[in-house]
């Protein structure tokens, strides 16, 4: 290996007290993939107090770490030459916002947060791109589709992650839809408590309000309540709305609906949460080109501040459940 890091031991700090010996790895080595980390473990290579570590060793405060034999950069693993440095630019145009705790960019449709089957190009190796004046790389702490354009929020350091990292788990992040679905709902502002997941196992809650509508489509502000994975747009299929644009949910109520639109209308629209300094904080990412095109050729109202998208009246929605 020909390297830029060479690197032999370490001892363990309070920010990772507690952590199992794989996580320490994937947060110190970053530049080495989890498998080879895996490898690494196997092999005997790293040691916690002079023994062999597993994946699954905690540490403790002043841990050593050791490595047998000299960890090197590899080449063929610099990010930076696993994409065109055009994306450098392309990543960078993507902020809305950024301090020293977090950058929030205005995901575009289309683009995966992380790698998969078939994904080459994803927000997540671009990362490096985002350090700006800090020389910690960013870091992911929630996502959202491939398919849903708008707000993504990245961690700058550590803390920073752990601390919103809780917020999200705690749903003590709100946030804030915006989607044009098929047809005309039942009840202009509603509370979906539809179980979903494999079997219909999990409960989850979606609250909507109806913004405006044609006998085709209507334009939709949406709070989760839950964070279930694709919980709005199955929620809305299971309706009988499904998404304009949607490919992945069918109808129940008419699974036949076509769509000619290209992009599915689904936009994270604004985040509100409390900063660690205790300020807070809301976040709006303006609508795609797309949606906005939909808005005007349907003669909704395309100036958000012509509507009411808060949810203090909650408690008067209709509850809607199967």
């Amino acid at each position: 290996m020909v390297t830029k890091k060479k690197i032999k031991s370490w001892t363990v700090s309070s920010d990772f007290n507690s952590h199992r010996v794989d996580y320490w790895l994937k947060k110190n080595i970053s530049f080495v993939t989890y498998p080879t980390l895996c490898k690494l473990l196997r092999k005997g290579i790293v040691r916690v107090n002079g023994k062999r570590a597993k994946n699954n060793t905690v540490l403790r405060i002043g841990d050593r770490i050791n490595f047998t034999r000299i960890i090197q950069q590899e080449p063929n693993l610099d990010r930076k030459e696993k994409y065109n440095l055009k994306f450098d630019e392309f990543i960078k145009k993507l902020v809305v916002y950024k301090d020293k705790f977090k950058i929030i960019l205005n995901k575009p449709a289309g683009l995966a947060v992380q790698g998969g089957t078939n994904i080459k190009l994803n927000v997540d190796i671009m990362l490096d791109s985002l350090k700006f004046n800090l020389d910690e790389r960013p870091k992911l702490v929630h996502r959202i589709d491939k398919q849903t354009s708008g707000l993504l929020l990245i961690a700058r350091s550590l803390n920073s992650s752990r601390y919103y990292g809780e917020l999200f788990k705690k749903r003590q992040i709100e946030k804030v839809y915006l989607a044009i679905v098929h047809g005309k709902l039942k009840y202009r502002a509603g509370k979906i408590n539809f179980k979903i997941g494999k079997e219909k196992s999990l409960s989850s809650l979606t609250l909507y309000k109806v913004l405006d509508q044609n006998n085709q489509l209507s334009f939709l502000v949406i709070k989760p309540i839950t964070g279930r994975k694709h919980q709005i747009r199955d929620h809305f299929s299971s309706l009988g709305n499904q998404i304009y644009g949607e490919t992945k949910f069918k109808s129940l109520n008419n699974s036949e609906l076509i769509s000619n639109a290209k992009d599915l209308h689904l936009h994270a629209y604004s985040i509100k949460f409390q900063e660690q300094d205790k300020s807070i904080k809301k976040i709006v990412a303006p609508l795609p080109d797309f949606f906005t095109n939909t808005i005007a050729k349907n003669r909704f109202v395309n100036d958000m501040s012509n509507y009411d998208l808060e949810f203090v009246d909650s408690e008067n929605f209709k509850l809607i459940e199967k």
